[in-house]
């Protein structure tokens, strides 16, 4: 079994997902995730925790079939595509990026991408992070404090991608 992505329709994960679910055949698929990532809004001068798609648009699909799933996937038109350049038309989720993914969501990419906890230095600029965003501290292209994320590019699915990580200081209630 490996992980493969299908893209879809950005805010249209979850009816995807359920389609996959009613109507592919269980033997071909093993796993369907909506990658999630957490991010803290300040509502009434508290921060509050929300969940936001990782990647928007796309599925991550565990199958030993791609082939199959892909010929299935095109009986279809409602239904996602996977993506790839391969005759079969599905593209497998790389070592690299798989190790990345596993780091921000898990063995079986099931939990959300959590919040990194950071330490600023006098002039707010981040210096240090515990969390997923530690590893790439050095990349961060972009920091909010106020709206508690940064962006670090990340490179993923062989190009630069801009992440979005949401973080929390040591002092913030949540």
């Amino acid at each position: 079994m490996s992980w493969y992505v299908m893209r879809t329709v950005p805010g249209r994960e979850e009816k995807a997902a359920e389609l996959l679910e009613k109507k592919v055949d269980r033997r071909l698929w093993k796993n369907c995730r909506i990658l999630k990532k957490q991010q803290l809004f300040r509502i009434h001068g508290k921060y509050v925790i929300n969940r936001k798609e990782l990647f928007p648009g796309y599925l991550f699909v565990e199958t030993g079939s791609p082939e199959r799933l892909a010929e299935e996937l095109e009986r279809s038109r409602e239904f996602p595509k996977l993506l790839g350049e391969t005759s079969a038309g599905v593209a497998k989720v790389e070592d690299d990026d798989l190790r990345f993914l596993r780091n921000a969501c898990g063995d079986s990419l099931e939990k959300d991408m959590e919040l990194s906890t950071v330490q600023v230095d006098e002039e707010g600029q981040v210096r240090d992070a515990a969390g997923t965003l530690k590893s790439y501290l050095p990349n961060v292209v972009r920091q909010r404090l106020r709206q508690r994320y940064v962006i670090a590019r990340v490179p993923l699915f062989n190009r630069m991608e801009d992440v979005l990580f949401g973080i929390r200081l040591e002092e913030d209630e949540v």
